[in-house]
Protein backbone atom coordinates (compact mmCIF):
# COMPACT_ATOMS: atom_id res chain seq x y z
CA UNK A 1 0.00 0.00 0.00
CA UNK A 2 1.15 3.50 -0.78
CA UNK A 3 2.61 5.24 2.36
CA UNK A 4 0.55 8.37 1.67
CA UNK A 5 -2.67 6.34 1.42
CA UNK A 6 -1.76 4.52 4.64
CA UNK A 7 -1.36 7.87 6.45
CA UNK A 8 -4.67 9.10 5.05
CA UNK A 9 -6.49 5.98 6.25
CA UNK A 10 -5.00 6.16 9.74
CA UNK A 11 -5.76 9.90 10.02
CA UNK A 12 -9.31 9.31 8.81
CA UNK A 13 -9.87 6.53 11.35
CA UNK A 14 -8.41 8.66 14.15
CA UNK A 15 -10.71 11.53 13.16
CA UNK A 16 -13.74 9.19 13.09
CA UNK A 17 -12.82 7.82 16.54
CA UNK A 18 -12.48 11.36 17.88
CA UNK A 19 -15.90 12.32 16.51
CA UNK A 20 -17.50 9.19 18.00
CA UNK A 21 -15.93 9.88 21.42
CA UNK A 22 -17.05 13.52 21.28
CA UNK A 23 -20.62 12.48 20.37
CA UNK A 24 -20.68 10.02 23.30
CA UNK A 25 -19.45 12.65 25.79
CA UNK A 26 -21.96 15.23 24.55
CA UNK A 27 -24.80 12.69 24.75
CA UNK A 28 -23.94 11.81 28.35
CA UNK A 29 -23.69 15.50 29.27
CA UNK A 30 -27.04 16.26 27.61
CA UNK A 31 -28.86 13.41 29.35
CA UNK A 32 -27.36 14.49 32.69
CA UNK A 33 -28.34 18.15 32.29
CA UNK A 34 -31.78 17.50 30.80
CA UNK A 35 -33.17 14.32 32.36
CA UNK A 36 -36.38 12.98 30.89
CA UNK A 37 -38.15 12.93 34.25
CA UNK A 38 -36.28 15.03 36.80
CA UNK A 39 -37.40 16.54 40.09
CA UNK A 40 -38.17 20.23 40.53
CA UNK A 41 -37.82 21.98 43.90
CA UNK A 42 -41.07 23.79 44.72
CA UNK A 43 -40.21 25.07 48.22
CA UNK A 44 -37.47 24.77 50.85
CA UNK A 45 -37.31 25.56 54.54
CA UNK A 46 -34.41 25.35 57.01
CA UNK A 47 -34.75 24.37 60.64
CA UNK A 48 -34.17 27.17 63.20
CA UNK A 49 -30.69 25.82 64.03
CA UNK A 50 -29.91 25.21 60.30
CA UNK A 51 -29.18 21.51 60.94
CA UNK A 52 -31.95 20.36 58.56
CA UNK A 53 -33.40 21.44 55.23
CA UNK A 54 -36.86 20.30 54.20
CA UNK A 55 -37.77 20.57 50.53
CA UNK A 56 -41.00 20.01 48.62
CA UNK A 57 -40.05 18.46 45.29
CA UNK A 58 -42.29 17.53 42.38
CA UNK A 59 -42.04 15.60 39.13
CA UNK A 60 -44.25 14.56 36.26
CA UNK A 61 -42.81 12.29 33.62
CA UNK A 62 -45.43 12.73 30.91
CA UNK A 63 -48.89 14.11 30.22
CA UNK A 64 -50.43 10.70 31.02
CA UNK A 65 -48.52 10.08 34.25
CA UNK A 66 -49.51 11.51 37.64
CA UNK A 67 -47.66 14.22 39.53
CA UNK A 68 -45.42 12.87 42.29
CA UNK A 69 -44.75 15.22 45.18
CA UNK A 70 -42.20 14.37 47.86
CA UNK A 71 -40.85 15.92 51.03
CA UNK A 72 -37.08 15.60 51.15
CA UNK A 73 -35.38 16.06 54.51
CA UNK A 74 -31.59 16.31 54.49
CA UNK A 75 -28.79 17.66 56.69
CA UNK A 76 -28.38 21.43 56.38
CA UNK A 77 -24.82 21.26 55.08
CA UNK A 78 -25.69 19.07 52.07
CA UNK A 79 -27.25 19.64 48.67
CA UNK A 80 -30.15 17.72 47.20
CA UNK A 81 -28.72 14.48 45.79
CA UNK A 82 -30.17 13.57 42.40
CA UNK A 83 -29.52 10.57 40.18
CA UNK A 84 -26.90 11.30 37.50
CA UNK A 85 -29.12 10.29 34.59
CA UNK A 86 -32.59 10.27 36.20
CA UNK A 87 -32.45 13.70 37.86
CA UNK A 88 -34.60 12.28 40.67
CA UNK A 89 -33.96 12.60 44.38
CA UNK A 90 -34.06 9.11 45.85
CA UNK A 91 -32.31 9.68 49.19
CA UNK A 92 -33.79 11.31 52.31
CA UNK A 93 -37.41 11.35 51.08
CA UNK A 94 -39.82 11.06 54.01
CA UNK A 95 -43.17 11.66 52.32
CA UNK A 96 -44.58 10.86 48.88
CA UNK A 97 -48.00 11.48 47.36
CA UNK A 98 -49.42 11.16 43.85
CA UNK A 99 -50.67 14.73 43.67
CA UNK A 100 -49.35 18.05 42.41
CA UNK A 101 -47.71 20.30 44.98
CA UNK A 102 -49.61 23.47 44.05
CA UNK A 103 -53.01 21.79 44.14
CA UNK A 104 -52.24 20.02 47.41
CA UNK A 105 -51.20 23.26 49.14
CA UNK A 106 -48.03 22.15 50.95
CA UNK A 107 -46.47 24.29 53.67
CA UNK A 108 -43.57 23.37 55.94
CA UNK A 109 -43.44 24.59 59.53
CA UNK A 110 -40.65 24.07 62.02
CA UNK A 111 -41.85 23.64 65.61
CA UNK A 112 -38.41 23.93 67.18
CA UNK A 113 -35.13 22.52 65.91
CA UNK A 114 -36.22 18.89 66.20
CA UNK A 115 -39.80 18.85 64.87
CA UNK A 116 -41.17 19.48 61.39
CA UNK A 117 -44.87 19.84 60.66
CA UNK A 118 -45.97 19.19 57.08
CA UNK A 119 -49.28 20.91 56.33
CA UNK A 120 -51.23 19.85 53.28
CA UNK A 121 -54.58 21.61 52.89
CA UNK A 122 -55.89 19.48 50.02
CA UNK A 123 -54.08 16.14 50.26
CA UNK A 124 -56.06 13.03 49.43
CA UNK A 125 -54.93 10.33 51.90
CA UNK A 126 -55.72 7.64 49.31
CA UNK A 127 -52.76 8.82 47.22
CA UNK A 128 -50.15 8.87 50.00
CA UNK A 129 -47.37 6.40 49.13
CA UNK A 130 -44.91 7.11 51.95
CA UNK A 131 -45.18 8.86 55.31
CA UNK A 132 -42.21 8.45 57.66
CA UNK A 133 -42.71 9.65 61.25
CA UNK A 134 -39.06 10.61 61.79
CA UNK A 135 -35.66 11.06 60.20
CA UNK A 136 -32.90 10.35 62.68
CA UNK A 137 -33.68 12.43 65.78
CA UNK A 138 -36.07 14.72 63.92
CA UNK A 139 -39.79 14.09 64.48
CA UNK A 140 -42.13 14.70 61.53
CA UNK A 141 -45.84 15.40 62.01
CA UNK A 142 -48.35 15.50 59.18
CA UNK A 143 -51.45 17.66 58.99
CA UNK A 144 -53.25 16.20 55.98
CA UNK A 145 -56.76 17.45 55.29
Amino acid sequence: MDPFAKKMWSAGLAYAALLAAMAAVLTVAYIHERPRCGDRIVAESSSPDRRWIAAVIERRCSEESPFITQINLRPGDTRLVRGFFSGQATQDNVFMIEQDAAGAGFTLQWNGADQLIVHCRHCDRNYVRRQDPQQGTLVIRYDLR
